[in-house]
């Protein structure tokens, strides 16, 4: 069945960092420091990408050639949807060079663009968690620091906050927050973390590389993939996802097909082995994700 919906995961999917290839590809700078060239050692091939800047994890790169195939894939009446963690500032910083989507999501779901513009009738559906507070923004500026926000994500956040011990980040987040637990104390981990939730029946977290991010239940990757497919009366077994990690598997199990662009994290390699609709791809790298939306393309020639 040829998908009628493409959604994609931002970091590890559609761009990359240095720690993640420097093992097999070289970056060489360009005369204009918005782009450079990745050298993949073995193969001796080139790719050029342009540099996206981050707040707190080093620049990324995107491939050109992903750009193009993701506007061909859209040339097709797909739609393409973008669903990251990123926190707002980052997502918008970044926003201009990523490839152009029909939808956008950042914070975990927590926050939504159609057609670029933002819709946050989709954040008030969860006012009673994040707190009513004009979202139509991209920065919201009235929005008090996490410490006086209401919503029950924010009390969970001071509960935390209170008890010591927890790493919290909430900087330029508005729909979620972020625990770091190897800043943690030893006992602050991720059960610790899981028993508290469980008197939260309102809040959700995902895991992953050693961090945890907590938001409403109504949120998440998932959900926010099952509101486009509403919207666009798709089905699930329509879908595509792309993705890399712990915090995108609920999406990947969710749609059709599942294609991971050279995964290295041994337990969504575990979960591919469970999930026999899903691909992961020969290459890594901004190779690999070329070669996972070229299997798209594939899909619906």
């Amino acid at each position: 069945m040829k998908p009628k919906i493409v959604f994609s995961d931002v970091d590890g999917t559609l761009v990359h960092y240095e720690k993640d290839f420097s093992n097999f590809a070289r970056i060489e700078a360009s005369d204009d420091p918005k782009y450079v060239t990745l050298h993949y050692i073995h193969t001796n091939e080139f790719f050029n990408c342009a540099v996206l800047p981050s707040l707190t994890g080093g620049n990324a790169y995107l491939s050109l050639k992903t750009i193009d195939l993701v506007q061909k894939i859209r040339e097709y009446g797909v739609k393409f949807v973008i669903i990251t963690g990123a926190r707002s500032t980052t997502f918008f910083q970044r926003r201009p060079i990523l490839p152009r989507a029909d939808y956008e999501f950042m914070e975990n779901g927590g926050r939504m663009l159609i057609n670029g513009k933002i819709y946050s009738s989709w954040t008030e559906s969860f006012v009673e968690q994040v707190g009513k507070y004009d979202y139509s923004q991209a920065i919201p500026a009235d929005i008090p620091i996490p410490e006086s926000r209401d919503g029950e994500l924010w009390e969970f956040y001071r509960e935390l906050s209170a008890e010591g011990g927890w790493y919290l980040d909430a900087r330029d987040y508005y729909t979620d927050f972020r625990v770091d637990f190897k800043k943690s104390d030893v006992n602050r981990d991720e059960d610790a973390l899981r028993r508290k939730l469980q008197k939260r029946s309102n809040l959700a977290c995902t895991l992953n590389l050693g961090k945890a991010d907590v938001y409403p239940i109504s949120s998440g990757k998932a959900n926010a993939a099952r509101f486009v497919l509403d919207i666009e009366k798709a089905s699930a077994h329509e879908s595509v996802a792309m993705f890399d990690d712990d915090n995108d598997i609920e999406l990947g199990e969710l749609c059709g097909t599942g294609i991971l662009p050279g995964v290295t994290h041994s337990s969504v390699i575990q979960a591919a082995q469970r999930n026999p609709h899903w691909t992961i791809t020969s290459s890594k790298g901004v190779k690999g994700t070329e070669e996972a939306l070229e299997s798209i393309l594939a899909m619906l020639k």
